[in-house]
């Protein structure tokens, strides 16, 4: 499973920085391709905000039911 996240910026001090996620199981996907290209649409919906300067999207491989 991957879930997506979203490195959100206000200004380009690293202090207005936050990390946007969806603990929704229904929003993890099966491939980390499917994952990125809507971390991508989120990223860009969040550029098109004023109050946005940085937007980084990433995925996170999340693994359940194996020991670390």
């Amino acid at each position: 499973m991957w879930m997506t996240i979203v490195l959100l910026c206000g200004n380009m001090y690293a202090n207005s920085c936050i990390v946007v996620t969806s603990k929704d199981i229904e929003d993890y996907y099966a491939t980390k391709e499917e994952c990125l290209k809507v971390a991508i649409e989120r990223a860009d919906f969040a550029r098109a905000t004023p109050q946005i300067f940085f937007a980084l999207p990433m995925c996170q491989e999340i693994i359940l039911g194996e020991e670390i």
